[in-house]
């Protein structure tokens, strides 16, 4: 996903040189998103780089590891390895939330702008998550676990435990979609609803990456709040705000003239 995201950021990265509907509540600049997407595909090359070199375990280091040498806070919420499939299936589907914006009129036009941001988050997303499993090295729970699949417990992703992509791909996607509807939205029902929803879905995929063996408590905590950060903090960087100061006509007892204006 990281080697197709790449020239996909380049493309986003020139509609971002475009101008943006004047009333958005969002705002695009073209030094900005570049500097953005930049850093988003040169972490996503680096932890491409990095993941393709991180060994698979051996027979011998698998037999090696010790479950006392995890935390008690990990170490009591171990379970034995299964399929997580759902949990695969809830992540993958968050990806998909960002076509809601098509159902508002405002937001429908706002495409191009929420494209690029949304590109943005999920490049981040991608590299900052990729290297620091390729760093950290973390054996996955199912790796001490000798009733697993072999095959699973020797290849190389059972050393990339920390973080939880799947639970900051869910977070990340769930919050910048909650984020900009919040920005758009006037109703607080509607807002508390879709806020309620982004914090449950990540938190469902973490426990269910938990309860399949894949992911300690501590992976998914961390994966949860770096993904909730970058889909909030992404919409908040180009939220565009009213200049505090403003001149506008003005009309007062038959004299008209200007009047000065000061928003808070």
């Amino acid at each position: 996903m990281r080697a197709i995201a790449i020239p996909i950021a380049m493309l986003v990265a020139l509609l971002g040189t475009l101008p943006c509907r004047a009333d958005s509540p969002y705002r695009l600049d073209s030094r900005r998103e570049w500097i953005l997407l930049g850093t988003g595909a040169a972490l996503d090359v680096a932890s491409l780089i990095m993941v393709s070199g991180v060994d698979s375990f051996t027979i011998d280091e698998l037999n090696n590891l010790d479950t006392s040498n995890i935390n008690s806070f990990d170490r009591n919420g171990m379970h034995p390895y299964r399929d997580s499939g759902v949990g695969d299936a809830v992540a993958a589907a968050t990806y998909l939330l960002p076509l809601t914006f098509l159902a508002n009129h405002d937001m429908h036009q706002d495409w191009r702008t929420l494209g690029v941001m949304w590109v943005e988050a999920v490049m981040l997303d991608l590299g900052v998550d990729g290297v620091v499993k390729a760093a950290v090295q973390r054996a996955r729970p199912y790796a001490y676990d000798p009733n697993a699949p072999l095959d699973k417990r020797t290849e190389s992703s059972a050393r990339l435990s920390f973080y939880s992509g799947h639970t900051t791909g869910a977070a990340v996607n769930c919050f910048f979609v909650a984020r900009v509807f919040s920005d758009y939205l006037s109703s607080g029902r509607a807002k508390a609803a879709i806020w309620t929803g982004a914090a449950i879905v990540p938190a469902v995929v973490g426990y269910i990456r938990v309860d399949s063996g894949h992911h300690f408590r501590t992976d998914v905590i961390t994966g949860y709040v770096v993904g909730a950060a970058i889909g909030y903090l992404v919409p908040g960087m180009h939220r565009h705000v009213p200049d505090r100061l403003s001149l506008q006509p003005a009309s007062v007892l038959g004299s008209s003239g200007l009047a000065l204006g000061v928003s808070f």
